[in-house]
């Protein structure tokens, strides 16, 4: 993630939940699926690792469900954010790391690893799904949504330029399965979602994996 990427959401940090609310279109349907499949494979004795836990759209929801919730951003001010939700709530089960996951050395592994609308962001994904792969326990999950390569090749990578300063990785489900399965992850499931048409698959791809 370069420099460009860090300071906009820096900047941006404490309007981010206002301005995803105006994109209900595409996180109503992303959030469901999402917390609905966590939701059937979570329980108190697990330990999480969220990729790009932002403001914590998605922390807040999982910390009930398990043990330990490790939250991880690159954003000095989405993780301030975060922390003034979980300090208001009383939430004593979320770590929160301030790094490059991949440059991060982790001494744990995880029963779940989540990343929602992130993964995009970090250049070499064969890297991140060899770390994400070697920081799951046998049998753990890999729960996903990403830009889906059909909808970013061109809209939304132009879009994301000309508003952070970079392009954005984006995934077919070809390259999805691929990544996966050369780094020992089983596809579970891969859903198309959001703004379907005999021109896009989706903005997004939900992504369930299992080692």
């Amino acid at each position: 993630m370069n420099s460009k990427t860090i300071q906009f959401y820096n900047e941006n940090a404490a309007f981010y939940d206002q301005e995803q609310g105006d994109f209900g279109f595409v996180r109503i349907p992303e959030r469901e699926i999402a917390l609905n499949r966590i939701k059937k494979i979570t329980d108190k004795s697990l330990s999480v690792l969220e990729i790009g836990a932002g403001t914590g759209r998605y922390t807040l929801e999982i910390a009930p469900l398990v043990k330990q919730v490790t939250a991880i951003d690159i954003s000095q001010g989405m993780l301030d954010c975060l922390f003034q939700k979980v300090a208001s709530q009383g939430i004593s089960n979320v770590k929160l790391l301030c790094e490059n996951f991949l440059e991060m050395p982790f001494e744990e592994k995880f029963d779940l690893i989540v990343s929602f609308s992130a993964i995009e962001y970090l250049k070499d994904d064969q890297a991140l799904f060899a770390k994400i792969s070697n920081l799951l326990v046998p049998g753990g999950h890999l729960i996903i949504t990403t830009t889906h390569n059909t909808f970013f090749r061109w809209w939304g990578r132009m879009g994301n330029y000309f508003r952070q300063g970079i392009y954005m990785n984006a995934y077919s489900k070809r390259k999805m399965r691929r990544l996966l399965s050369s780094n020992g992850l089983i596809p579970v499931e891969l859903t198309d979602l959001c703004l379907k048409s005999i021109f896009s698959k989706g903005i997004l791809l939900f992504v369930h994996a299992k080692k």
